[in-house]
């Protein structure tokens, strides 16, 4: 679900109302990423009664990481390989998958 809401709104941002990639990526980040951190703590790891200011505060430290990821690649995609942002974002998802799943489920939200 994440993805799809991601996706959705790079596309409304970018192809609908004609904004930069970069900054469509990162509004389309930035509202998927707020869905994430709910469904997250709320069902994948089931850690709702954990502290959310703790899990907010290192969540904010995993969305850093996987920003930085994101928009190294999607730049790279674009501007060195001149592929479209939508495919730079696919495979920026590959690498955020992996490093978010491991910093939500081993640091983030860990259950004790």
């Amino acid at each position: 679900m994440t993805a799809a809401i991601y996706f959705f709104v790079m596309w409304i941002a970018n192809s609908g109302l004609g904004i930069n990639y970069i900054l469509a990526v990162t509004f389309a980040y930035i509202i998927s990423t707020t869905f994430h951190f709910m469904a997250n703590r709320h069902f994948t790891f089931a850690a709702a009664t954990g502290h959310q200011g703790y899990q907010l505060v290192r969540y904010l430290v995993l969305w850093l990481i996987n920003y930085v990821i994101t928009i190294g690649v999607v730049t790279l995609c674009v501007e060195k390989f001149l592929w479209s942002p939508y495919l730079g974002v696919c495979i920026s998802v590959v690498f955020t998958m992996c490093t978010g799943y491991a910093l939500a489920r081993y640091w983030v939200f860990k259950v004790n």
